[in-house]
């Protein structure tokens, strides 16, 4: 009986293993695109905070004059939320096309060659910084996307059984697992990939930051 069972087990693992090749790009992919995602709803609530001071401001001159007075009332906040989620929409697309998508050009290879391709990779790059801004995007998207994924899983166990510390603990544990068998796989496909002109990095380095304000880390470790 129990050989039998091993046996089966030993062959659900193979069955498993012989599928990486398309769950692993499909993870990888999926991960840094909802890591873009939570990185553009930071983008979007900056970007309609600064829209909204510019229409206070230009209000302030508007009102002055009866004759202008009527425009005060030309853009409101439902235009004003439009603009700032289409912005963070066109955003997120981009990073998605840039980050996202060479994700399922993914090939596995053993732990050993991944780390000597990654220092192979380093040491080219070190004399490009431009190559390093997309390797260092996708970790940041893949660790925001990690967070949003652990703090989905936390919210659905905390429902079904009511208990704050499995709850807790099943977070900790999956955003530690992508953390360290994704993400730095995320980075070093994108590392790979290819090098970057200026506009790319141009548009990769704020959503670095915007990556980096999307992803409470700390949150979960108290």
């Amino acid at each position: 009986m129990k050989l039998a069972m091993a046996g089966k087990a030993a062959k659900v693992a193979e069955a498993v293993s012989s599928t990486r090749w398309i769950f692993l790009p499909l993870g990888l992919c999926a991960l840094a695109a909802v890591g873009a995602h939570a990185a553009a709803d930071v983008v979007g609530g900056r970007v309609l905070w600064m829209v909204d001071h510019v229409d206070a401001f230009f209000d302030a001159i508007f009102s002055r004059w009866s004759v202008t007075a009527p425009l005060v009332d030309l853009v409101g906040l439902a235009q004003r939320t439009v603009f700032a989620r289409a912005v963070a929409l066109v955003w997120e697309l981009a990073a998605d096309w840039l980050i996202a998508l060479p994700l399922l050009g993914y090939g596995e290879r053993t732990p050993d060659d991944e780390v000597a391709l990654a220092r192979q990779l380093l040491r080219k790059s070190a004399r490009k910084p431009l190559r390093m801004v997309r390797p260092v995007a996708t970790l940041l998207a893949a660790v925001a996307g990690s967070c949003a994924v652990a703090r989905l899983l936390q919210g659905s166990v905390q429902l079904a059984f009511h208990l704050s510390w499995l709850s807790h603990l099943a977070a900790l544990a999956a955003l530690l697992a992508m953390l360290v068998l994704l993400a730095p796989r995320a980075a070093l496909r994108s590392l790979e990939h290819g090098k970057d002109g200026v506009v790319a990095a141009a548009l990769l380095a704020p959503f670095c930051i915007a990556a980096i304000a999307a992803s409470p880390l700390l949150s979960f470790f108290r």
